[in-house]
């Protein structure tokens, strides 16, 4: 799994996770997230799920854990660019309803 962590010029912090949001790919990930919200600034987040094919509940605990704990700083999380089975979960579990979410352009 590859993680990117970009600032933005607007003070917010976009994330780009290329890879498999599954529970191998989530232990990856979880410190990265640790870290995240373990420093004195947080930043309002953005997370690109361009590069993710696959996602399972290790990968919707990973989210729902950063929503969380930014929420509770008064910061925001937002999904980008999520698509196929990935946007298929996030909808039947209804995520989309507490964390913004938007469908990745389609290039056709």
């Amino acid at each position: 799994m590859q993680i990117e962590t970009i600032k933005q010029d607007d003070g917010s912090q976009l994330i780009r996770i290329n890879g498999d949001m599954d529970s191998q790919g989530c232990s990856e990930l979880q410190p990265e997230f640790d870290q995240l919200v373990s420093g004195e600034s947080l930043f309002d987040t953005t997370i690109s799920l361009a590069g993710v094919d696959f996602l399972d509940s290790s990968g919707i605990g990973a989210i729902v854990f950063l929503f969380k704990r930014l929420k509770a700083q008064g910061k925001s999380l937002s999904l980008i660019d999520v698509h196929g089975q990935p946007m298929e979960i996030i909808k039947l579990l209804r995520i989309d309803s507490a964390i913004s979410v938007d469908a990745a352009q389609s290039t056709g």
